[in-house]
């Protein structure tokens, strides 16, 4: 019996799609990662991805100059985000038999000497630890395994299509199995691997030929396959879009034209190297054309949507759980994005975050977790259930925190994918899945230089020609094998089109100039085609986006009692009026940060009231303080505002106490008229008026009445005549600066003589038609539905 051994897990797939029709048992199939957990044998348990992580942290914690020298943090959350690099860096020395002191030996990392004793230090911490814990991983695994013989004994030979590199460890590895069993290597060759092949230990003496394949025994050293790869030029069309989106309709004509060729839509490719176009693809795929060999990530799920949103909220330590029952239909709700999500999802915000900064035992997360899971998938609930197991097996030595343990699952889970049911016959993959296979048509899409070639993270601490000295894979045969994976798809296909978008910020891949093939650009099709093609299914909808004329009609403003804000705004904003007043339209609901400025002004008349409830002859600074801070919590005022506060109420209190020395003393503060106050006016006729006064003063039973202002002071304005209108005639009145912390008159204020015969031309004016438009309109909530500027 023969075992096979592919690269990836689509090969597998491919291979008994391939002989599923054979009329004989099927030799067995492992993927190469599987095949190497079962040859390599230890006698330690290998670790979790989540023991490894919290092990390469605490490696990193007795590490003293590791964000000190090299930037790098060893603050939990801190550390979670940034592990790859410091995996990756580990990884490529393991697998390729390399050690931190065959770069330190290099000239050119001569200066960086110190930082590769901290990576030095934090790699060997890490080994201890994990030999502590009688645990291994990929990075041990290289150095203390022993082969599983009776593992090999159960098969007469190995076969392994090699699709990209061997690691020094995977070429040693293979040559100790061939002692035992005859071990087969499949390969190709092309011009951007062949150099790289010609110098593998037990190949080097071979002479091998471009445009190859071949079998190699590695026990026998000897070539037991050898075929020409047929080398069909085709030319392949190339299309520049300005607009990315637009290569959504180059793919579904494409699919179309490879169709009509003849081609069989399971025969047809879509290759994303950026795998997030998928998402674009999907959304587009309205006739379920496509089918996405990466699956749809675990994240559009309604299991991780809603676990991450409690998590977003419970850690942000500004945000205040909205309490309310109607969230939605409560008119005096003000939507923010967590808020929001918390009462969609119906979330019991508040348990979760009591129990978030707390030690978290395992019941409880396990609860937490399959509440979530209530009506997903079963396949999602295999993948959680596995992830639970860990956990529970993490929880046993560890001790973590709810909000700890969080960051950890979700960095874990991030990557899951659910299989896309019901896809349609044409395959959508990344180009790593797509080594090794074949197909008649081919697809790519952006194939920019941003993109095409895939860097490597690794750059962080090694360039190119530390890599090249110190025996690593250097950039060039890296970008060399993604060249590879193109070219072979591309030979392999009867029908090959690109896509790539070219503006001002992309531009095409230069592996088109490298790649040995006839390109022929095709600009047949106009944009504006493929945009149309993009609305098929919609029925196209032109709205009237005329601006709406001004309403005429009559209107009496003392139908109900008038207040100075009515008033006002009918004197200066009257379409504004027309929609709040007579169709009692409510202003639409602004979200948290549009609201702020006049949240903050509401705040500081609440807050001057409060005090001077108490206090009505001196201003105590501390005490205010004192209440400013508490009030702040309790209305949700930003820290900044609070600090800003603070700085002009030290002004404040000097004026007020300065104020009080002449002998002032508060008498009222947000001093409402109830019930109307009946005026009468010089032409018989009577009107009711209603208003609130921020503040009355009193020196020697003389009113003074105040009213704070914390934005500009309007001119011509009839606000201190309306007030002495409820008061008294005789009274004072002022506006109270809480900018410079003046009392003014105000430029132009208009005297009470004036404001009378302003109501006496309203009392004629009412029985006569009136066109309510505004002077300005750049603050009125209602302009959009007039001014139809839908931008």
């Amino acid at each position: 019996m023969k075992l096979n051994i592919f690269s990836s897990t689509r090969q597998i797939k491919e291979y008994y799609r391939q002989n599923k029709n054979a009329n004989s048992l099927l030799d067995p199939v492992l993927h190469i990662s599987d095949f190497l957990d079962r040859v390599c044998l230890l006698n330690t348990h290998k670790a979790s991805s989540y023991e490894t992580l919290l092990l390469m942290q605490e490696a990193c914690k007795k590490s003293k100059d590791l964000e000190s020298k090299l930037g790098i943090s060893t603050e939990f959350f801190a550390f979670l985000k940034n592990n790859e690099y410091l995996f990756s860096f580990f990884k490529e020395l393991a697998l390729e038999k390399r050690s931190i002191c065959d770069l330190k030996n290099n000239d050119y990392y001569a200066a960086y000497n110190e930082h590769l004793d901290i990576l030095e230090e934090v790699f060997q911490n890490y080994l201890s630890l994990l030999d502590r814990a009688n645990l291994h991983d990929e990075l041990s695994l290289v150095k203390n395994y022993s082969l599983n013989l009776d593992f090999l004994d159960e098969y007469e030979s190995i076969k392994y299509d090699l699709q990209g590199f061997l690691s020094r460890f995977e070429e040693e590895l293979f040559v100790q199995i061939s002692q035992y069993k005859d071990f087969i290597l499949c390969f190709r060759t092309s011009a951007f691997n062949l150099e790289y092949l010609s110098n593998l230990d037990f190949l080097r003496k071979l002479s091998l030929n471009e445009n190859c394949y071949y079998e190699f025994n590695i026990k026998t050293h000897t070539i037991v396959k050898q075929e020409k790869i047929p080398q069909t030029k085709i030319s392949v069309k190339l299309r520049a879009f300005e607009i990315r989106t637009l290569q959504v309709s180059f793919v579904m004509d494409e699919i179309s034209n490879f169709i009509r060729a003849g081609l069989k839509p399971e025969n047809i490719v879509v290759i994303t190297p950026d795998e997030c176009f998928c998402n674009t693809l999907r959304l587009w795929d309205k006739n379920n054309v496509l089918n996405f060999a990466s699956g749809i990530s675990i994240k559009e799920s309604f299991f991780y949507q809603k676990l991450k949103a409690l998590y977003d909220s419970a850690n942000l330590e500004s945000f205040e759980f909205n309490k309310s029952l109607d969230y939605f239909e409560n008119k005096e709700s003000v939507f923010d994005y967590h808020n929001t999500l918390l009462h969609y999802f119906k979330l019991d915000f508040n348990t979760f975050k009591a129990r978030f900064n707390e030690k978290c035992e395992v019941d409880f997360f396990e609860d937490l977790v399959k509440v979530f899971l209530l009506n997903e998938k079963k396949e999602l609930i295999v993948l959680i259930e596995k992830e639970l197991y860990f956990i529970k097996d993490l929880l046993k030595n560890q001790t973590l925190t709810l909000k700890e343990l969080l960051e950890l699952f979700f960095i874990q889970i991030s990557s899951l994918t659910l299989s896309d049911v019901g896809g349609g016959k044409v395959t959508v993959m990344g180009l790593l899945e797509s080594r090794g296979l074949s197909f008649d048509g081919v697809i790519m899409v952006d194939f920019n230089d941003d993109i095409i070639p895939k860097r490597s993270i690794n750059e962080l601490f090694l360039n190119n020609d530390i890599r090249k000295q110190a025996g690593l894979i250097s950039y060039e045969r890296r970008e060399n094998l993604q060249r590879f994976y193109y070219e072979s798809l591309m030979t392999r296909a009867k029908k090959v089109s690109i896509s790539y978008v070219e503006n001002e910020q992309s531009c095409k891949s230069r592996f088109l100039d490298e790649l040995d093939f006839e390109f022929e650009e095709d600009n047949k099709i106009s944009p504006q085609a493929y945009l149309d093609a993009l609305k098929l299914d919609y029925e196209e909808k032109k709205p009237n986006l005329e601006p709406l004329k001004a309403p005429i009609l009559r209107h009496n403003i003392f139908a109900t009692p008038l207040s100075f804000s009515r008033l006002n705004l009918f004197l200066k904003q009257k379409r504004t009026y027309y929609y709040r007043y007579i169709l009692n339209l409510l202003e639409p609901r602004a979200l948290e940060e549009q609201k702020s400025a006049k949240n903050l002004g509401i705040f500081i008349h609440k807050i001057l009231e409060l005090y001077y409830q108490q206090n009505k002859n001196f201003f105590d600074e501390d005490e205010f303080m004192f209440l400013l801070h508490k009030q702040a919590k309790i209305a949700k005022i930003s820290e900044l505002d609070v600090e800003i506060l603070k700085l002009k109420f030290a002004r404040f209190a000097k004026v007020e106490n300065e104020r009080f020395s002449q002998g002032y003393r508060v008498e009222k503060t947000e001093f409402e008229i109830k019930p109307p106050k009946k005026y009468k006016l010089k032409n018989g006729f009577s009107v009711d008026l209603i208003g609130t006064i921020d503040r009355i003063d009193n020196l020697n039973n003389n009113r003074l009445i105040l009213d704070y202002k914390s934005g500009k002071i309007e001119d011509n304005s009839y606000q201190l005549a309306f007030y002495k209108l409820l008061i008294g005639k005789n009274c004072a009145a002022k506006f109270y600066d809480l900018n410079d912390f003046k009392i003014k008159n105000g430029k132009n204020t208009k005297d009470v003589l004036e404001l009378e015969e302003l109501l006496e031309e309203l009392v004629l004016q009412s029985k006569e038609e009136i066109e309510f438009e505004n002077t300005k309109d750049e603050y009125c909530p209602y302009k959009l539905l007039y001014k139809k500027e839908l931008k």
